[in-house]
């Protein structure tokens, strides 16, 4: 009886029963006063979680399941049976999709977005059976569930959130309905309905009203008797002394009344099954979920198919299980009876293997796509965990680990591997190898969810335990992974210390795998530092290796990392060659990860080249794998290049989200690399919106982070920004120190892209304090290594900087040379963000050798692309210029309208100092009798539009 008292044992990652109830109410009697009072929270803002609590069989699930079904003012809402240990993310991804709301895979933003989801709406999500969520201390299983609750009574919104449970959790913000017996009119009533006869009302006090006893009495007494089913009748059952043992308080001792009555009454319940019923039922509970006959024929072998099928509808008659029609036909217990029945199987270590071979004979072959493909094999481990063979259950997850990684079920893993290890942990059973390897291994699963200080705490476990034995292997392993996990949080010199350690093991072991692992996880740092060759040539050398010993993963890997490492050199069509071969291996080999971060570095590569619509589309797909996989690293990245991209395309408010929303993941998950280039960045969105102090204000942000962790790249960019705030404040001098700064550090580490745009920068620093020929003299150096690395995109820049400082100091003629180059690179490689850059330059240079009509046409088809490609902010600079050239042909009508375009496209991006430029202009034209644009006038409107039209060379 001491069984009916316990939670349900934690089965997780177990089987989500979802949807609806599917609970008949044919028989439903009462409850009006505890339905009365669940409306009265559901209609109260600040109630936001309902729980309902009680033994085992009182109709908690049965209620639920009546405001379910009856209750009005939700027009969409959820039922999740977790009886057998559901894991959160199951839960909230059918959530989500149910309430149509995008699905995140990650369990971290699964909660966000559950709780997110939730408000959004008004609706109803009731989750059945908690108990079997929590430890016998009343403690979680899983911190997600946790996590989730708390974050739900804190934001709360018109949504509720029902539970069932036998006990309640350690948890404040719940309205709790403790849940008794029916009152004795409605167990009568139901007795009544249920073709029941004898002392009806004496019987329901007996056993204080329960439900599912009553239920189970009744079909035991029509089963037995069905032409005289009387309460008189329970003697010939066995069930005459009910009363004297539920009344006996030396039986009953610390046990409820129902608890005591329930066993009583399912022991006669089983005792009066047939064998083949007996059998079955005792058979069938190793399963987890619903049960198909052909499942139980597997656990029960000499019966067929169509017997056994019939005795299981038998055994719904009795209540003893519940049918379910859904596809195909499926049988499942309710929780309590499956309790009962497993007790009473004692040792099911027969069953237990019956139901392995059975999932081994319909294991899916590869390939597998999904989680269901491999359901099978997940079943078996738990099988071969209930059986305590733990080495077993080891072995059959490894069979699919691969799979688990390269699709990016970090999550299964981890719930997994934890369950091991708190067996193993528990029976100090620590020596096993297989503990070692596993706490070696989590460091991936938990790097790739941004769990860093989870994956250093399991490699130094791993690490200590392998040095006190000397197993080398492991110790090498666990030093690689604890060095991923260092270089995510930017600590990058305990990064190479660890690698460097690993690779030294794996050269003395002879493990050439470990040793290809090595270099490239040194290659990673290195790059990380801006210490491009170093990187290179680790990249080569783990590259070499992997394709010895046919380690396709590790190859795919290697290739991308190189890939990273030219794109920063400025040899972009060398990466793009890398990452097309990395995303051909991904693709082959089912790496869902590597082929996400492939279409991102793709990306990369084609923003250098200035292909910027192309370059969002390898982005978009590449958010669209790393979040169905639930990379939070690599999201945080992808939504970083996203914004980057249409800061060039001049969209900076849609720049400015998705760096913010960069920006919240890093800091979520620890990885300060990336927090340091989100704020980098977001102070060059705000350089380009013309809010400086802002931009500052990021800038110093970036910059503190970035020293602090050694990351000179991310440094330089961060120098740069800050330079280029100064610059537009006309505080040159200061400008100038700082792209100093960022010069000498690219130089250092062997950044020649970023030097290139150090380079440029100063240039337009000094040709703002219009020291003409020292800008030139910058402008030909970033103009040499931009030609020497290929680097198009900053090779067009300087070509129309140069042009620029030209036509500045009146030389016309060189200045429209400088800008035909600049337009022909452009044209050349597919650059419509440069080539509509250097037409609008032309126009400049045509309008000022009063040649207006042919500006005019140079400014038009700079119009037509900044138009297709979207750039906002250059579409008003060109709308701008062309409005002067307008009107210094007398055509004011037509200018008025150029400069009110300009005008409308200025508030868009939210630049108020070229808003009130356009009011001017438009001003001016609108006085009587307007006066020609002198070429004085002309050089000051020059001058002042000068500092917003430079700003485009800075990126």
């Amino acid at each position: 009886m001491e069984l009916l008292e316990r939670s349900t044992k934690i089965e997780s990652p177990g089987v989500l029963k979802a949807g609806n109830p599917g609970k008949s109410l044919a028989y439903w009697q009462g409850r009006a006063a505890e339905i009365a009072q669940i409306q009265q929270w559901l209609t109260d803002k600040n109630t936001f979680l309902i729980g309902i609590e009680g033994i085992g069989g009182t109709g908690k699930s049965m209620l639920a399941a009546k405001i379910y079904n009856e209750i009005e003012g939700f027009p969409k809402r959820f039922w999740a049976d977790v009886s057998y240990g559901a894991g959160f993310s199951d839960l909230a991804r059918q959530v989500l999709r149910e309430f149509s709301f995008p699905v995140p895979e990650q369990e971290a933003q699964l909660m966000q977005a559950l709780v997110k989801c939730l408000q959004s709406g008004q609706y109803l999500l009731i989750i059945d059976n908690l108990e079997s969520l929590l430890q016998p201390d009343r403690q979680w299983g899983s911190q997600f569930y946790s996590d989730f609750f708390q974050a739900w009574v804190e934001h709360g919104g018109n949504s509720k959130v029902i539970v069932t449970t036998r006990e309640r959790p350690e948890l404040k913000g719940f309205e709790w309905l403790p849940l008794k017996g029916l009152q004795v009119e409605e167990g009568v009533a139901l007795l009544t309905v249920l073709g029941i006869r004898g002392d009806l009302r004496d019987f329901v006090k007996l056993v204080g009203g329960h439900p599912l006893l009553l239920r189970l009495v009744a079909d035991l007494l029509k089963a037995e008797y069905s032409q005289d089913a009387d309460l008189s009748r329970l003697a010939d059952l066995g069930l005459g002394n009910l009363r004297q043992l539920l009344t006996d308080s030396q039986v009953v001792g610390i046990h409820r009344w129902e608890n005591v009555g329930m066993v009583l009454v399912l022991d006669a319940s089983f005792n009066r099954l047939n064998e083949l019923q007996k059998a079955l039922l005792l058979n069938i509970s190793v399963y987890r979920g619903g049960v198909e006959s052909a499942a139980a024929v597997a656990v029960l072998p000499g019966s067929s198919e169509t017997e056994i099928e019939r005795e299981l509808r038998n055994l719904v008659k009795r209540s003893l299980l519940v049918e379910k029609l859904n596809g195909k036909r499926r049988f499942d217990f309710q929780p309590v009876v499956l309790e009962y029945v497993r007790y009473q199987a004692g040792d099911q270590t027969q069953a237990h293997q019956r139901a392995i071979n059975y999932y081994l004979l319909n294991v899916k072959q590869k390939p597998w796509r999904t989680k269901e493909d491999i359901k099978e094999y997940l079943e078996i481990f738990y099988h071969w965990f209930q059986l305590e063979k733990y080495d077993s259950a080891f072995n059959i997850l490894q069979s699919c680990d691969v799979f688990l990684t390269l699709r990016g079920y970090y999550t299964v893993q981890v719930d997994l591997y934890r369950q091991l290890i708190a067996v193993w942990e528990k029976t100090i059973e620590t020596a096993n190898w297989k503990y070692r390897d596993v706490l070696a291994s989590l460091g991936n699963p938990y790097n790739s969810l941004g769990l860093y200080q989870q994956a250093i705490e399991c490699c130094h476990q791993s690490l200590e335990i392998s040095r006190q034995i000397g197993d080398r292997n492991t110790e090498g392993k666990s030093l690689a992974n604890l060095g991923n996990a260092y270089n995510y949080q930017g600590k990058y010199q305990q990064a190479i210390e660890c690698e460097h350690q690993s690779l030294e093991i794996a050269r003395e072991i002879g493990d050439r795998n470990l040793e290809s692992l090595s270099f490239m996880n040194l290659g990673n740092t290195y790059n990380s530092l801006g210490l491009y060759q170093q990187a290179i040539g680790c990249y080569q050398q783990s590259l070499e290796i992997s394709r010895q010993i046919g380690d396709r993963y590790t190859e795919g890997k290697s290739l991308g990392n190189l890939g990273n490492a030219y794109n920063y050199l400025g040899q972009h069509q060398q990466a793009i060659g890398c990452y097309q071969q990395c995303l051909e291996i991904a693709r082959e080999i089912g790496d869902r990860n590597t082929e996400g971060i492939s279409l991102g570095n793709l990306g990369n590569a084609y923003n250098y080249l200035g292909q910027y619509q192309k370059a969002i589309e390898f982005f978009q797909q590449c958010l669209e794998i790393v979040r169905e996989i639930g990379d939070r690293n690599s999201e945080a990245l992808s939504l970083m290049n996203l914004g980057n991209t249409y800061n060039y395309l001049g969209q900076y408010q849609k720049a400015i989200e998705f760096f913010q929303q960069c920006l919240e993941i890093a800091r979520e998950i620890g990885d300060h690399n990336t927090e340091g280039k989100s704020l980098a960045n977001l102070g060059a969105a705000y350089n380009s919106l013309a809010k400086y102090q802002r931009a500052i204000e990021f800038c110093q942000q970036s910059l503190e982070i970035v020293r602090q962790i050694g990351d000179r790249n991310s440094e330089a960019l961060s120098l740069m920004g800050l330079g280029n705030a100064y610059n537009f404040l006309a505080e040159y001098q200061r400008a100038i120190e700082f792209h100093q700064q960022s010069l000498e550090i690219v130089r250092e580490i062997g950044d020649r892209n970023s030097e290139g745009k150090s380079l440029n920068n100063l240039g337009l620093a000094y040709l703002n304090q219009r020291q003409y020929q020292r800008a030139i003299e910058f402008f030909q150096q970033s103009l040499e290594v931009a030609t020497k690395i290929g680097d198009h995109d900053t090779q067009g820049k300087s070509l129309n900087n140069l042009g620029n400082a030209y036509l500045h100091q009146r030389q016309y003629q060189q200045a429209i040379e400088f800008f035909q180059q600049s337009l022909a690179i452009a044209r050349e490689i597919g650059d419509r963000l440069v080539k509509s850059a250097s037409l609008c330059n032309l126009g400049n240079a045509y309008n000022s050798l009063g040649q207006y009509q042919r500006a005019i046409e140079f400014f038009q088809q700079s119009l037509e692309i900044k138009r297709e490609i979207g750039d906002i902010r250059g579409e008003a600079i060109v709308w701008l210029n062309l409005g002067l050239s307008l009107e210094n042909l007398n055509r004011e009508s037509d200018a008025l309208g150029a400069y009110r375009n300009a005008r409308e496209l200025f508030q868009v991006t939210g630049i108020d100092d070229n808003v009130q430029l356009c009011n001017n202009a438009i001003k001016r034209l609108s006085q009587p009798k307007t006066p020609v644009v002198s070429r004085r006038g002309f050089w000051e409107w020059l001058r002042w539009l000068w500092r917003w039209v430079c700003s485009w060379f800075r990126r």
